[in-house]
């Protein structure tokens, strides 16, 4: 019995043994060979794929895991969500900001320093003693020497009244008030009483200083009136028993109305007609070019700073003292004006000038310049919402630095893209819903 028990365990070791190297066995046999090029080509033993040629690689084993490292769970990653995530963000700032603006502009006269001598008597320029344009002058300085019909006849009426009768003042009087109207001074009146001999050329003295600007004047359109006045005033002397009636002053004759005309010696001229003109250049002005949409933020009294590009190095601070109340027809700039001291060497008429004007802003939403982008119909701006970011539309206003002015479209609290640029890539359309 107990030899049938042996017998029987004996079997049973060998049963075991020979399952366990079934196991192993089929275990080893579980084991397959794929081509990476041509999965469909499977083998239960390493070889070369018959299509391509390659080195089967064991195909992986149901169950076996793969550590997941730092690196590859990066390299797992969405592409979308990676942009994304490196996208640096910020908020809207409500605060103030110093902005600056930028003038182009040209120094000029300052028109009330600007003066027209006219020509008070009608007559002929016998001599002329300023010969060209820019020629100082000084008040009280001979201009030129006329000969007139009107100043001769007033001059004998003075001295017929002074002589014939010295007790009638108030005749007197109106007979010098009239040389004084003709453009006689006081001195020529009373040298005229003292010498008792009327002159026949009157001398015309400049009552500025400054420098000659233009020596072209212009014929008035009404000259009738003027060509006949002498013969007017030579009746009055015939009825006082004066000379006899002067010739009519031949102005009409030199140039039609409104012509620009040359002075010079031996020309007739007309009542009211200008002579030249005299610029005092004590003081001048620098007239600026402002953008209308900065006109509102500037005002009179605002700092600017004057550039001369001729002087690099040279500055002067002013302030803005007068804006032009309309525009010129044709320009969207306004112009402001800010008067210059005259004795200033880098200061010269017609001058091209810049200037910085400085001034504070309301109190608004303020973000980096390159939070927002221009899209050329709209200025758009990337909001984050939901982890993602959308573009909306904003209102910028005004520029201070790398800063811009946000009017509309955002509040404080929303969350933006710091770089809108990084957004967009050249195939981009972005699209708007607000």
């Amino acid at each position: 019995m107990r030899r049938y028990l042996n017998i029987f365990f004996l079997l049973v070791a060998f049963a075991v043994a020979a399952c366990s190297v079934e196991e192993k066995t089929h275990a080893e046999g579980e084991t397959e060979y794929t081509c990476p090029m041509h999965p469909q080509i499977v083998k239960n033993e390493p070889g070369s794929c018959p299509i391509c040629g390659m080195d089967l690689v064991p195909k992986a084993v149901h169950g076996d895991g793969v550590e997941i490292t730092e690196d590859l769970a990066f390299l797992l990653k969405p592409t979308n969500t990676t942009v994304v995530a490196n996208i640096s963000t910020i908020k809207p700032e409500q605060k103030a900001m110093e902005a600056t603006v930028q003038m182009d502009g040209i120094i000029s006269y300052d028109p009330r320093r600007v003066y027209s001598v006219p020509a008070k008597v009608g007559g002929r320029i016998e001599k002329l003693f300023v010969k060209s344009n820019f020629q100082p002058i000084s008040k009280g300085q001979k201009l030129m020497e006329i000969y007139s019909p009107d100043l001769i006849t007033a001059q004998k009426e003075l001295l017929y009244l002074v002589q014939s009768a010295p007790e009638d003042k108030q005749l007197i009087q109106a007979a010098k008030q009239k040389l004084q109207y003709l453009g006689a001074s006081n001195e020529q009146i009373n040298r005229l009483i003292r010498n008792g001999e009327e002159s026949y050329t009157f001398a015309v003295y400049s009552p500025y200083d400054g420098y000659v600007i233009d020596l072209n004047a212009s014929a008035p359109a009404a000259t009738a009136s003027a060509a006949t006045a002498p013969a007017a005033n030579a009746g009055d002397m015939d009825a006082m028993g004066g000379s006899s009636a002067a010739a009519p002053t031949p102005a009409a004759s030199t140039a039609s109305a409104g012509q620009a005309i040359q002075l010079r010696e031996g020309m007739y001229v007309t009542v009211g007609q200008p002579l030249l003109r005299v610029v005092n250049a004590t003081q001048l002005w620098a007239e600026f070019n402002i953008p209308a949409g900065k006109m509102s933020a500037l005002a009179e009294g605002s700092p600017v700073v004057i550039s001369f590009p001729q002087l690099p190095g040279e500055k002067l601070a002013a302030n803005i003292d007068f804006f032009q109340p309309f525009f010129d027809e044709g320009e969207n700039f306004a112009k402001a004006r800010v008067y210059l001291p005259g004795n200033m060497k880098a200061a010269m008429v017609g001058q091209l000038v810049s200037a910085q004007a400085t001034y504070s802003t309301d109190t608004s939403l303020w973000v980096p310049s390159a939070a927002v982008l221009d899209i050329g119909t709209k200025t758009v701006a990337f909001i984050r919402r939901n982890g993602v970011f959308e573009p909306v539309a904003v209102t910028t206003g005004t520029d201070a630095g790398s800063e811009i002015q946000l009017i509309s479209g955002l509040k404080q609290t929303d969350v933006i893209a710091a770089n809108a640029q990084f957004l967009v890539d050249s195939e981009s359309f972005i699209k708007v819903n607000n």
